[in-house]
């Protein structure tokens, strides 16, 4: 992977956040937010462990505190947030804003990016045809934040809306997944159909440390595609071939 479109987006680095604990979710969201010396629409909440219940009443096990860690929202992302409630109610779009962590961290960063989250009823509108819509909604807002630099090189806003952005992530690391293990079994290469930039991120991020592949993307825009190589001799195995499409988003 040796492409700027796949580089890490660098945002303002927030305050460190601090862990709480308590006997349900909201009671450790408190305790950190009072060592904090926040309010809940400042922080973003991370659930470590949601606890369980106790075997016997009264008795405590430390196994079955549920346990959080709240982090300072940045204030870019702060205003990011209050501007994109403007836009959606102008829009006269009812949903809410809210800011949730990502799934983890991208190349160079030590955290997960922030991520704006929109969330109401029937927003499929937001989304759009294959999240073009939603491609379009966070290249405005981003554009309105004087943050136009091409990624990477600026302080972009990742928008999300009803958690689609997190279940296509999720079938796109599940695909490279799939598509390894024909790699490795096959020893023959294999390449997707076009993607978006942070698509073809996510495959390349999910096999980087897998011996027995490597990745390149290759093309130009729009037809540009992940190419999956084998770094060895056929293992054997090989799977039914993906039907076509599998690899199309």
């Amino acid at each position: 992977m040796n492409e700027t479109e796949e580089a890490t987006e660098h945002v303002e680095a927030p305050a460190p956040g601090v862990e709480g604990s308590g006997a349900t979710i909201e009671e450790a969201t408190a305790q950190a937010l009072a060592q904090l010396g926040a309010e809940r629409h400042e922080v973003v909440v991370e659930v470590i462990s949601r606890g369980g219940a106790r075997p016997v009443p009264g008795e405590y096990l430390s196994s079955s505190a549920a346990r959080v860690r709240v982090s300072r929202i940045d204030s870019h992302t702060a205003m990011g947030r209050e501007l994109l409630t403007a836009l959606l109610e102008e829009m006269e779009i009812p949903a809410r804003v809210s800011v949730r962590r990502g799934s983890s961290a991208r190349a160079g960063e030590a955290e997960a990016p922030l991520i704006l989250e929109v969330s109401g009823d029937d927003l499929g509108l937001l989304i759009g045809w294959r999240g073009e819509t939603l491609r379009a909604l966070q290249t405005t807002l981003n554009l309105m934040m004087g943050d136009e630099q091409v990624e990477g090189e600026g302080r972009r806003l990742i928008l999300d809306v009803e958690r689609y952005r997190a279940r296509r992530e999720e079938q796109v690391r599940e695909l490279a997944q799939r598509l390894a293990d024909r790699v490795r079994a096959s020893g023959e290469r294999y390449t997707l159909d076009p993607m978006h930039a942070y698509e073809r991120r996510i495959i390349h991020l999910t096999l980087q440390d897998d011996p027995g592949v490597r990745t390149e993307s290759s093309g130009h825009e729009p037809a540009r595609r992940v190419v999956i190589h084998p770094t060895g001799p056929a293992q054997g195995g090989v799977s039914p071939r993906p039907e076509r499409g599998r690899g199309r988003w």
